[in-house]
């Protein structure tokens, strides 16, 4: 019954969705993003991220403006494959840096598939503050 009010002929419409999801898809995946987590601890930030299977040679660890940046590649080996959910190709992520980041003495260090960077921080004045004392009402 929609078909009588639908202004397009069904081909052209499967297409026209076939199409949107295929520069999705293919947009999607132009690099792949290791999850990642950011830890606050006392005179630094530690950054780390999953790239299993990635060497020290694979990555670079980078400042660009204010932002950490870390790309690499993940090469995909030549054999016959006959299943795989691995992923493959360019890596990359870029993170702001906390406001109170130094950018000097950064340290990356990559142990078992996991890539972790120290971010020191800048050591913030510490305001006293007095509080004054209020009477509850009841």
């Amino acid at each position: 019954m929609l078909e009588r009010f639908w202004p397009f002929k069904k081909d052209r419409f499967r297409r026209a969705i076939e199409g949107v999801l295929e520069r999705v898809w293919s947009e999607g995946l132009e690099h792949l993003e290791p999850k990642a987590e950011l830890l606050e601890e006392e005179g630094r930030y530690r950054l780390r991220l999953e790239v299993p299977g990635l060497g020290k040679h694979d990555l670079k660890v980078y400042l660009e403006g204010d932002y950490l940046v870390v790309e690499g590649e993940r090469k995909e080996e030549r054999h016959t494959r006959r299943y795989s959910e691995i992923h493959y190709g360019r890596i990359y992520r870029a993170f702001p840096l906390p406001p109170d980041a130094r950018r000097e003495g950064l340290k990356a260090q990559l142990r078992r598939g996991v890539l972790e960077v120290s971010i020191p921080r800048e050591a913030l004045p510490r305001h006293e503050v007095e509080l004054e004392e209020i009477d509850l009402e009841a």
